[in-house]
């Protein structure tokens, strides 16, 4: 249909192609490359800081809260953390299912319900979703010349990082090296310690005053106690003959109270007698009541069932009659028929045979009987004859059930009159229930009437005892009242004689005690002053107030200005005469300082500021970094003094895949036309063949634009490797159309024809291609999101490459075909025919072939997967990484110089290196935008080679590792800091899972020491990198409790004395932003020996006395001053212990774990290794509780490889039901599909030649393989089918088709393998990557191709031994009777 038209209306498909070319030209320019497909990752993080906490404070009081919160997300699938010091990160793994967006509401709903009840020191928790757009786009050194590094970094805070931050795409800008400065407030003690002097001056007057005044108080008290004793006689008489009187009422009332419990006790026991009984009756009345119900029941389910009995009785009856009836009609169908046979109906002769024939065949149709099974009229006779018996047996069956049913009905219709006769008598007994159920109830009636009569009697009795009661309490009100009022008046007045008598006697420890209480040490501490100046640095609108009309802003505050008036702040008043209020200035030294010696930042050996963007998601990397590129240049331009040197740049990078990947699309495009034009010699078939490469390309990258699909080195390579399989189908309808245009067809005959016979095919055979890919729908995680693009990119380009044969080919042959001559190729020729003989002897030897081949891809695919496994080959770049670490106990200083030694023994030995940049890094929580300190010892360093460099990045890093082998600090340098293998993972894991840490880490030295034993493992980390020295204080809480201490007191007085400096706020001072951090000035002097010596002033006991319930206001009032105290050692209520702790504490699904991991030599594979050490691991025993499980690289590999296996037996299927629709066979697909493993060998062989491992992308090769090597071999099962059904021997048939078809496979064949020759070949950056999957493609091709020529007809000629038959059209019409 579509060659018809297309031949029919040529400038309709020229029109469609332009169109298709101007819409792919325009979608191409309005695409922006990226390294990697967009991937919306189900990963979020929460990240939480807790400043000056330990890793244990943050796990207890911040991560364990929020993984708990977070476990009931919905779609939430794994939940891990890392709590380190200061800092809580918990990242969250969804489902692939889930909607990342709606579950960040939700995480924040759950977060901001636990984040209320946290201290002010703990920060709002941070809520991020994990991509790759959250690494640096871009790292670049700033220079200006003629500025110092203060200068520098001046100009890049104030002017150069807001204007990058507004650059397109650029979502933050992080700096390293800049100088910034603050405003310090150091606690001084000797300034505390001046007011501490005043303070004691003035509370010394006081306790004079106060010692006159006590004294004047115990002479007064003396007086009042006699008073108040002669009160307190009189009144206890009047209270005594109060309560004789109400004792002879209670007496007479008692008496009463006897009387009437008595005939209760009588009524009670009637009662209970007559309950009994009506309890009886309702028990009978209910066992009745359910018998009843019982047998109503019973009778239904009788009289059902008789009636179904009769309905079964009837229809028997008429299954009778018509056995009976058929009998009839085939006793007489069996006469007709003999007499037939003898003679005719009628006839004195026999039928002829024809008409015999005739006659049967109408009898068999009326009787309804299986033709196949009747051949004359006797096996008719016959046939009757067996359904004469049928029916016999059918009538002796029934009348035989029919007797057995009859017997049934007279059995249900006599235990019908049964339960009838039941149902009278137990009508009779519930007569009987009844009438004595009526008479104990008229009984109970009587009973209820005493009683009410008794409880009247009793409620009169009450009523006396109340009046009784109430003058009883009236009485001990007036007692309790009155005399405790007396009572606490004499007491009062004895306790304050008693504690006037001690204040007396302990005043001169009273007065000591005062003294020493006279201090604001304890009240001035860091977090005071912080939260001081964070109130009074305030300023804000408050609302409007409007007047007239007209709306005025309430403003109330203003920040501070300067550190002057920072100085003058008021911190409180004592409110003591002589005493001015206390400023900060004369507790503190206030001045400006800056951290330049604690920063690190340097390029080629020399100080600058480096700047390190990430983008915004909505951008790509390349669009981003070219605009900050663009943004630099400007900045250039405007001042020849600034320069910015790129350190990284993905950007760069992404250019140079992408220009490589084309490069490679382009060179293998132009392969496939040279070969087209070497078997064909005729330019023009090439060209119209040649044209189809470019459209389907066009087509595809517009289908591409228009579903969201970037120029990233996935979607590209699907195009690089499609290249050579545009042209397939292109060549067989062409090779087709010269064929038939050579039998003396018209051009147009031809075009219409040939392009008409092969669509079924090359239709079959393009689905199949694309087929292999429709299964990545149902695999998941990252084997799904990397390679999606690539599936649908090259089923677009073959999509587009099938259109394009059946309309654009036909169009143009019958155009530019009008006059053509045979092209002679003596040399084809000639190799056709040594072709048919090879086939011929072949077949004849079919057992010999087979055994080779099967034995040959069990030796190759046991020589691919001996090598061991891997996921992703790593990429070649101009960019390397480096991580350096130095030993315990170095500063500042010490890395500081060993990275500029790094940095210039790099540059002078390495001549492929152009430029090298450092900086102290920043943790994982800076890069996640969390801030976070900077660490003294570590440092990264970036290294950017020239682009003429002979050696691949990875080589160079290799050379940089040996260089510095030997060094006392750790360096480690990384070939691409955009290495797909980052996705997934690197080396051996070993999880170990547990609660205790010391556990934990003592399994994990032990694993570790394990690991390091064995072959390959190159460095083993036990999981415990730069462990933290610890003082462990564990305190007895029983020897606590006695001293009067919590561990929470301890804890609270230890961490004060060891408080850190603070960050208040920030003031603005001449337009720079400042912080204003807090401290204490003997901060320094705290050690551990000053920690183990540590004293605790708490309450004396023993040397109060005994009496301590009695208080007073003015014991109160000068409790602080009276209560005596003592010193405890720390030692003495604790045991303290110098050890180590972990510097983070990870999580996995709320459980603690250390991962000891182990990188892998350079020859060595990790599946390998892994194998070797989860042996060396079955058998270790680890306590109970605890676990180990591997959890590395080789996890990774093996879960995506079981994602393809599912992929590709899923594609076979599809490709299986496919060739079932071309076929109409379920066996021919059979003999096609037989390639597949076998044209796996060409694979294994490939990656085997070439020392490949078997990866995740070379495993995506032998997917599109199963695709790919079926189509030559539907093009020749389905024209060797052809053939035969033409009435062309099986044999002949296999020979010919070989041999017309050899030349079509062999050019789609070749094509599609020069067109991945570049990619396989490795040329250019970026192709690294896919180079394993051109490899299995070309090596499975090469051998694929054998198979299709000589192993397809071999088995072809074993599957079909039957001869073909074709159904002619006029069997496939409707007959109407």
């Amino acid at each position: 249909m579509f060659s018809k038209f297309s031949v029919k209306k040529p400038f309709t498909v020229l029109v469609s192609v332009i169109v298709v070319v101007v819409m792919g030209i325009v979608a191409y320019t309005k695409m922006v490359p990226d390294l990697l497909p967009s991937m919306n990752l189900p990963y979020a993080v929460v990240m939480t800081t807790y400043v000056g906490a330990s890793p244990e404070e943050v796990e207890q009081t911040v991560t364990r809260p929020v993984e708990q919160s977070m476990a009931s997300i919905n779609n939430i699938k794994n939940i891990s953390s890392t709590s380190s010091e200061n800092v809580s990160l918990v990242i969250l793994e969804f489902n692939d299912s889930a909607n990342m967006d709606s579950v960040t509401i939700d995480m924040r709903e759950s977060l901001d319900t636990i984040s209320s009840t946290w201290g002010d020191s703990i920060g709002n928790p941070i809520i991020m979703k994990l991509n790759p757009d959250m690494m640096p786009v871009m790292v670049s050194a700033l220079s200006i010349d003629g500025m110092s590094v203060q200068e520098i970094s001046d100009y890049a805070n104030d002017t150069l990082i807001p204007a990058l931050e507004s650059v397109d795409g650029v979502g933050s800008v992080s700096t390293a090296g800049l100088i910034e400065e603050s405003i310090n407030v150091i606690i001084r003690q000797e300034k505390v310690d001046e007011i501490n002097k005043k303070l004691k001056d003035n509370v010394s007057s006081q306790l004079d005053d106060a010692k006159d005044k006590l004294d004047d108080a115990k002479d007064d008290l003396s007086q009042k106690k006699m008073d108040l004793e002669d009160a307190l006689a009189k009144f206890n008489d009047g209270i005594l003959e109060g309560s004789q009187n109400i004792t002879e009422g209670r007496f007479e009332i008692l008496k009463n109270e006897i009387k009437l419990a008595d005939g209760q006790e009588e009524l009670s026991a009637k009662e209970q007698e007559l309950l009994a009984g009506l309890q009886e009756i309702e028990t009978n009345e209910q066992t009745i009541n359910e018998t009843e119900t019982a047998l109503n029941e019973g009778e239904t389910q009788l009289i059902d069932g008789i009636a179904q009995i009769d309905t079964g009785i009837t229809q028997m009856d008429d299954q009778l009659s018509q056995l009976n009836s058929a009998k009839i009609q085939l006793n007489e169908a069996i006469t007709q028929i003999k007499a037939i046979s003898e003679g005719g109906i009628g006839a004195s002769t026999p039928l002829d045979p024809m008409s015999q024939m005739k006659l049967l065949k109408q009898l068999i149709d009326q009787l309804g009987l299986d033709p196949t099974q009747i051949k004359d009229l006797p096996s008719l006779i016959g046939a009757l004859q067996s359904k004469l018996s049928e029916i016999d047996l059918g009538i002796s069956t029934i009348n035989s059930t029919k007797e057995e049913i009859l017997s049934q009905r007279t059995e249900l219709v006599s235990k019908l009159e049964e339960v009838q006769s039941a149902k009278v008598e137990l009508a009779n007994g519930k007569e009987q229930l009844l009438s004595a159920k009526a008479q104990a109830l008229e009984g109970k009636s009587a009973l209820d009437t005493a009683k009410q009569q008794l409880v009247d009697g009793v409620n009169q009795l009450d009523e006396a005892k109340n009046q009784l009661n109430d003058g009883e309490a009236e009485l001990e009100k007036t007692k309790n009242d009155t005399g405790k009022e007396l009572n606490d008046g004499l007491d009062a007045i004895n306790d304050g004689e008693k504690q006037l008598d001690e204040q007396l006697d302990n005043w001169d420890d009273t007065v000591d005690n005062a003294l020493d209480s006279a201090s604001v040490t304890d009240t001035i501490t860091v977090d005071m002053i912080s939260q001081i100046l964070q109130a009074q640095n305030f300023s804000m609108p408050a609302g409007y107030v409007t007047e007239k009309g007209v709306d005025y802003l309430i403003k109330v505050g203003d920040k501070i200005e300067d550190v002057e008036e920072m100085k003058n702040l008021v911190l409180f008043d004592l409110g003591i005469d002589g005493l001015d209020p206390i400023t900060l200035d004369d507790v503190a030294d206030v001045f400006l300082t800056d951290n330049s010696d604690s920063t690190y930042a340097s390029v080629n050996g020399k100080d600058g500021v480096i700047l390190t963007f990430q983008k915004q998601n909505s951008y790509s990397t390349a669009e981003v970094a070219e605009n900050i590129q663009k943004k630099f240049d400007s900045l250039s331009s405007e001042d020849s003094s600034i320069s910015f040197v790129e350190l990284m740049n993905q950007g760069d990078y992404i250019n140079l895949i992408v220009k490589s990947v084309i490069e490679n699309l382009l060179e293998g495009a132009v392969f496939a036309i040279i070969v087209l034009f070497i078997f064909l010699k005729d330019w023009k078939s090439t060209l119209i063949i040649a044209c189809s490469i470019p459209i389907s390309v066009i087509f595809a990258i517009g289908l591409m634009y228009f579903s969201g699909i970037s120029l990233n080195i996935i979607s590209l390579s699907g195009l690089a490797i499609g290249v050579g399989m545009l042209v397939d189908n292109s060549v067989v309808v062409i090779e087709n159309i010269y064929r038939i245009r050579h039998l003396g067809k018209s051009a147009i005959q031809s075009s219409v024809s040939g392009a008409k016979q092969v669509a079924g095919a090359i239709t079959s055979s393009t689905l199949t291609t694309i087929c292999v890919f429709a299964p990545i729908v149902f695999i998941e995680g990252l084997t799904k999101t990397l390679f999606v693009d690539m599936a649908l990119t090259i089923a677009y380009s073959l999509v587009a490459s099938l259109i394009v044969s059946l309309t654009v080919v036909p169009a143009m042959t019958s155009k530019m075909m009008k006059s053509t001559k045979e092209v002679k190729t003596p040399i084809f020729d000639k190799i056709k025919q040594l072709y048919a003989k090879a086939l011929s002897k072949v077949l004849g030897l079919k057992a010999i072939a087979l055994i080779l081949v099967v034995a040959l891809l069990g030796l190759s695919a046991y020589g691919a997967v001996s090598r061991g496994f891997s996921f992703m080959p790593s990429m070649d770049s101009t960019q390397i990484s480096i991580s350096l670490t130095m030993p315990e106990g170095s500063v500042l200083e010490d890395t500081v110089n060993t990275s500029n030694e790094i940095v210039d023994k790099i540059q002078e030995e390495i001549p492929e290196v152009d430029t090298v940049g450092a900086m102290l890094s920043s943790g994982m929580a800076s890069m996640l935008g969390g801030g976070g300190d900077t660490s003294e010892t570590e440092v990264s360093m970036y290294v950017i080679l020239k682009e003429d460099k002979k050696r691949t990045s990875q080589e160079i890093a290799t050379q940089i590792d040996t260089m510095f082998e030997n060094e006392d600090y750790e360096l480690s340098a990384s070939g691409s800091s955009m290495d797909m293998s980052m996705l997934g993972g690197s080396g051996i894991t070993v999880k170990i899972e547990g609660t205790e840490l010391e556990t934990l880490q003592s399994i994990a030295t032990d694993v570790a020491d394990k690991l390091s034993t064995l072959e390959g493992v190159d460095t083993v980390d036990d999981g415990m990198e730069n462990p933290s020295p610890q003082l462990k204080i564990t305190v007895d809480k029983e020897k606590a409790m006695l001293n009067g201490l919590t561990v929470a007191q301890v804890y609270m007085e230890l961490a004060g004395e060891i408080s850190t400096s603070k960050t208040a706020t920030q003031i603005s001072v001449n337009g720079k932003s400042l912080d204003i951090i807090v401290d204490k000035a003997s901060t320094n002097d705290v050690t551990r020996d000053s920690i183990k010596n540590h004293k605790f002033t708490v309450p004396d006991k023993d040397a109060k006395d005994d009496d301590e319930d009695s208080t007073s206001l003015l014991a109160q009032n000068q409790a602080d001053a009276e209560t005596p105290t003592k010193e405890i050692k720390l030692t003495d209520i604790a045991t303290i212990e110098d050890g180590v702790t972990l510097s983070s504490i990870s999580r996995d699904n709320q459980t603690r774990y250390i991962s000891v991991s182990a990188t892998v030599k350079d020859d060595y594979n990790v599946s390998l290794v892994t194998s070797d050490a989860q042996k060396l691991l079955k058998d270790y025993s680890v306590p109970d509780g605890y676990s180990l499980k591997f959890d590395g690289e080789n996890e990774t590999i093996m879960e995506s490889m079981q994602q393809l296996l599912l992929m590709l037996l899923l594609a076979i299927l599809l490709i299986y039901l496919i060739m079932v629709a071309q076929f109409q066979s379920l066996k021919s697909p059979f003999i096609v599909m037989f390639t597949m493993p076998l044209a796996f060998t060409g694979g294994f062989l490939g990656l085997i030649i070439t020392g490949k491992d078997l990866s995740v992308i070379s495993m995506l090769g032998f997917v599109m393989l199963s695709g790919i090597v079926v189509n030559n071999g539907i093009v020749l099962v389905d024209y060797i089918n052809q053939l035969r059904l033409e009435g062309m021997d099986k044999f002949d048939a296999i020979i010919e088709a070989g041999t017309t078809r050899l030349r079509p496979i062999l050019m789609t064949a070749i094509t599609t393998i020069l067109g991945l020759v570049m990619m396989a070949i490795g040329n250019g950056m970026g192709s690294d990557m896919m180079q394993p999957i051109a490899i299995v493609t070309i090596g499975g091709l090469i051998y694929a191709t054998f198979t299709t020529l000589f192993i397809i007809p071999i088995i072809y000629d074993i599957f079909n031994k039957k001869p073909m038959v074709k159904i002619d059209d006029s069997e496939l019409e409707f007959i109407e009777d």
